[in-house]
């Protein structure tokens, strides 16, 4: 079992994200269930579009006093900006100059040994920032 080094990897804050995640769900199918309760006339509808409406409810009061609604919110919006953290912009710079370096390959003021130096410290921050390859990970 691997070690836990970040928050994002506790079953507690999965079960903040799945709840934050379930509201959504629980507020389309008691519209739908109401919908369709309204066209049929069916009370059974109705009562199951309130059993979801309250689950609902009762999830956002829980992630509410948890005091976890408002870091979720911040966290979906993030997600959306297109933002990225400073561990990637800080891999992107490093990345960026060794382009740059490399792109002087051949001319008289190319430096292999600024190259070689620039990916020691790539591969430093890599191992210091694990987090920040995701980008480039596909994850």
């Amino acid at each position: 079992m691997r070690p836990r080094d970040n928050r994002f990897n506790t079953p507690a804050e999965m079960l903040v994200r799945l709840v934050f995640a379930s509201r959504f769900i629980f507020f389309c199918v008691s519209l739908v269930l109401s919908l369709f309760a309204f066209h049929h006339g069916s009370p059974i509808y109705a009562l199951k579009a309130l059993v979801f409406f309250a689950a609902m409810i009762a999830s956002h009061v829980w992630l509410k006093r948890g005091n976890k609604l408002a870091e979720c919110e911040r966290a979906l919006e993030a997600m959306f900006s297109g933002e990225t953290s400073d561990d990637e912009e800080g891999l992107e710079a490093l990345l960026s100059r060794r382009e740059a370096l490399e792109e002087k390959r051949g001319t008289p003021g190319f430096d292999p040994w600024a190259v070689q130096a620039l990916r020691r410290e790539i591969s430093d921050y890599v191992k210091t920032h694990p987090e920040s390859t995701r980008r480039f990970d596909g994850r």
